[in-house]
């Protein structure tokens, strides 16, 4: 449908009469009279009657005024932006909780100012939800721990941070090595499911150690107050860790990167995609100027 032919509707109702809107649009008062035909045609209704001297719009033509007003407002938009070069629309963030406090913030940030006509809605879960609910289509992406499986065509990764897996434990507990105390102190232990879990569970299988666990749970802020308030040692992925206020923890880096965990943004292709990539851009420089 040609959004000319629905200008020259909406300058035919506005001014009453075929020379009036041929005034407006400097056209021939004939070439209005084939754009209304052309789309009254294409409708397969009628959109005008005489009246005297005037035209005024029929029912369907009342119907198509509404619908056409909003077409060439969404034309106007378009040409708008296109000349700005500024991006919009609607983008759905799957986030896992410890990129959400600490990825997130500066993304959010520098997205607000360079792109403030997207809207984003950021939807908070753990790796394996978003993962199905990104397949699903509910989600545009999602900031993820990477899969240990291998990846369908269809999605698409890119890392944004590693994160090296570090031993953490109250500050002022005595002990000679990471390793020693993982043997003895109590193991706050991150779900053995999740996909953090299995990293774990891998160094710890290759260093051959056996903890004796006394917590195990899928929430890694909660996790560090546990061992903050002197209830035992963990291994997480350094996020960014960050004591309780009021507390202390001491951190060591396993210093191995195979067991670094990668945090990237995974898409597919779509008519988000322009959007996603916006967002991944903003997610490097944010982290590059918090360093």
């Amino acid at each position: 449908m040609n959004t000319r032919f629905l200008a020259t509707l909406r300058a035919v109702a506005h001014h009453g009469s075929l020379a009036g809107a041929a005034r407006q649009l400097n056209l021939a008062t004939a070439s209005v009279s084939d754009q209304i035909r052309a789309l009254e045609k294409e409708l397969n209704t009628t959109l005008l009657i005489r009246r005297g001297r005037n035209v005024v719009l029929t029912e369907a033509g009342q119907v198509a005024l509404g619908p056409a007003a909003d077409i060439l407002l969404k034309v106007d938009e378009l040409k708008h932006l296109i000349q700005l070069g500024e991006l919009s629309g609607h983008l759905r963030v799957g986030s896992i909780a410890t990129a959400l406090i600490s990825i997130m913030p500066p993304t959010l940030r520098l997205m607000a100012e360079r792109h403030p006509r997207i809207l984003l809605k950021v939807v908070p879960g753990t790796s394996t939800h978003l993962y199905r609910t990104l397949e699903r289509g509910d989600l545009d992406c999602a900031l993820i721990v990477r899969p240990h499986f291998p990846l369908p065509k269809s999605l698409f990764w890119s890392e944004i941070r590693r994160e090296p897996l570090t031993f953490i434990s109250p500050s002022n507990l005595p002990g000679d090595t990471a390793e020693d105390l993982l043997r003895t102190a109590p193991f706050i232990r991150m779900d053995r499911e999740a996909w953090t879990g299995r990293l774990i569970n891998e160094y710890l299988a290759d260093a051959d150690i056996s903890t004796r666990d006394l917590f195990e749970m899928d929430a890694a802020e909660a996790i560090i107050n546990l061992v903050a308030q002197g209830l035992g040692v963990t291994l997480l992925p350094d996020y960014g860790i960050r004591p309780p206020l009021g507390r202390s923890i001491r951190k060591l880096a396993v210093g191995d990167d195979r067991y670094a965990r990668s945090v990237g943004l995974l898409s597919g292709r779509g008519p988000s995609e322009g959007l996603v990539r916006a967002l991944a851009t903003a997610m490097g420089e944010g982290l590059a100027q918090a360093q």
